[in-house]
């Protein structure tokens, strides 16, 4: 029988024997020469016993003890491995099972939650109280559903770092009004005094659906918390260069041991009282919606006294009013509003047919969507609602080419689908973009937006290009001129400077790097002057910010592009939202 030994093994058996073989070949030596060797010998012998013992039995040893470390370090490497690729592999199948089961649960919820308003709408027919209490029923728990589905997805995009924050100057009355239209009725169910309080020129530099979220969020849940005859007040101020919001109600408090709990996803106040909605998630997203937009969310609350949720937000310029608002109704078309509806979903084209219809307008319903273009062209109806997730085509190449040909590049379109991808809309031309379920409110407030953007002029002062690089201030202005704008240039900081002390430009799109003055300077000194001081500013740089840097420009300049990304179509996007959309193009 043969017994194979492992490498090390006959490696340390020929070290021994070789070294045997020394001390018995120097030994036979001094023997053979007649040197007294007696005491030598014996010195040679315990060396070599030493010698016999650590090469035969503690290497060994040794080696085996460090083999079987090293074996299990790489079974735990392997392990660790294994499960991160797990994890990978979940978190993907995660995410698609959310975007798969968020378009199968919001598809019919689209149809429960609408047809359920149509049916609570006496034009159709007088419920009695007890269809009313059900129609009611099944319109709240249907609300209830599109309230988790959401907040699972914006809890999802949050953990992947996918969602996205586009930051602008806001009116903070105007969303405090919004807010308090929306969540009154639920107060006065309560009797409950709901007071907003904020400046009507204090403005905020925050996403605004972002920042409608978070405060609809803490205004609910001091609602939901606060018993009847209860006070809830939103309020926010200007602290230097950061506007703080407040949300009190003189509810009954939370604990202290719980106020770091509730901020924890999925958790619920024990002693709450009554029994309410919710699912735990709410201040979890609320807080990371704060954060993304550059503040944090507090709390103070003393049991028996109430609580108050507070948060600080940049401060922004003053939104100046719209042009659009001096309109008058005259100036609307004599003739009924016509607007085209591409969907191919029977169900949601009739209850955006009843939708309008109801509100006044005539409605034409594309049921040839491969046909979409002609249909428009021949049509040249004032708006477009459009779905992306259509069988026969696509919605997206269906939104290129009505923004691509002359025909119809000037109609509004209004995309009302599943797909949450709004920021893609807006890069390619969408007037509108609507998440389904979709209610009346939203529907109809979209469409009016993009009848009144139709009417609004040119601007009659020009937009101020700064920039040093020839070829790029070439590019800018020829944009620009292309879709209506009347442009004016200057190449340098001093420039700039010059023009607009001479006369006030409707916009100006700043470089940062110029040389004589820096763009930097040029911003701080138009903020500082009252004369210049609303003036929007568009910074577009390549320039490597620092955060400080970073914060200055979310205090003092309108947006912020980046020339190393895409920012053409982001530029005209939030160009036509600051001056409006040009009345003729000129090419």
């Amino acid at each position: 029988m043969v017994f194979p030994l492992s490498r090390r093994w006959r490696l340390g058996l020929g070290l021994t024997l070789l070294f045997v073989g020394l001390v018995a070949a120097v030994y036979r030596y001094l023997s053979t020469h007649q040197i007294n060797v007696h005491i030598t010998s014996r010195v040679f012998m315990l060396v070599l016993v030493l010698v016999i013992v650590i090469v035969v039995v503690v290497l060994p040893a040794y080696s085996v003890i460090v083999t079987n470390e090293i074996r299990k370090r790489r079974r735990v490497e392997k392990a660790l491995t294994h499960a991160k690729e797990e994890a990978e592999r979940a978190s993907k199948f995660k995410d698609r099972f959310l975007s798969t089961m968020s378009h199968e649960l919001r598809t019919p919820l689209n149809a429960v939650m609408g047809f359920s308003d149509l049916l609570a709408d006496t034009r159709y027919g007088q419920l009695n109280e007890r269809q009313q209490r059900y129609v009611g029923h099944i319109n709240t728990g249907g609300r209830h559903l599109l309230k988790l589905i959401n907040d699972i997805l914006d809890l999802s995009k949050i953990e992947a770092g996918r969602l996205e924050i586009s930051l602008e100057d806001l009116s903070v009355a105007i969303i405090f009004d919004e807010v308090v239209s929306a969540l009154r009725p639920l107060a006065e169910k309560k009797t409950q005094t709901l007071s907003p309080s904020a400046e009507p020129s204090l403005a905020v530099r925050a996403d605004a659906m972002r920042f409608k979220q978070v405060l609809m969020n803490l205004v609910g849940n001091a609602v939901k918390f606060t018993p009847k005859g209860g006070r809830i007040e939103l309020s926010a101020e200007q602290v230097e260069r950061e506007v703080l919001v407040k949300v009190r109600d003189n509810g009954p408090g939370i604990p202290r041991e719980e106020q770091k709990l509730i901020f924890e996803s999925f958790y619920r106040l024990r002693n709450s009282g009554e029994g309410v909605e919710g699912t735990g998630l709410g201040l979890v997203i609320a807080e990371s919606l704060v954060k993304l937009q550059g503040g944090n969310l507090g709390l103070e609350s003393e049991p028996g006294h109430g609580s108050c949720f507070h948060f600080s937000l940049p401060v922004a310029t003053a939104v100046r009013e719209r042009r659009a608002s001096g309109a008058k109704v005259a100036h609307k078309p004599p003739k009924t509003p016509k607007i085209l509806i591409i969907e191919d979903d029977r169900l949601t084209v009739h209850l955006i047919e009843s939708q309008l219809t109801a509100s006044g307008y005539e409605v034409v319903s594309c049921d040839q969507p491969e046909r979409a273009l002609e249909i428009a062209a021949d049509l040249q109806p004032q708006a477009i609602t459009l779905d992306l997730l259509i069988k026969q085509t696509s919605g997206w190449e269906i939104l290129l080419q009505l923004k691509n040909d002359p025909r119809t590049t000037s109609i509004p379109v209004i995309i009302v689908t599943i797909v949450d991808q709004p920021a893609m809309g807006a890069a390619i031309g969408a007037d509108e973009y609507l998440v389904k379920p979709v209610d009346k409110a939203t529907l109809l407030a979209a469409v009016t937006r993009c009848l009144s953007g139709r009417e609004v002029s040119s601007p009659a002062r020009p937009i101020l290009v700064v920039e040093d690089d020839r070829p790029t201030l070439e590019v800018i202005a020829e944009l620009l001129k292309t879709k209506g704008y009347a442009v004016a240039t200057a190449a340098d900081g001093a420039s700039a400077r010059r023009q607009v002390a001479a006369s006030l430009p409707e916009l100006v799109i700043l470089d940062l790097m110029l040389p004589k003055v820096s763009g930097f300077e040029l911003l701080a000194e138009w903020r500082a002057d009252p004369h210049t001081a609303e003036i929007p500013i568009f910074v577009l740089t390549n320039k490597e910010l620092t955060a400080q840097e970073k914060n200055y420009l979310r205090t003092n300049a309108q947006f912020l592009f980046r020339k190393q990304e895409s920012w053409q179509d982001g530029l005209l996007k939030q160009l036509q939202r600051a001056v409006g959309k040009p009345q003729t193009v000129k090419v």
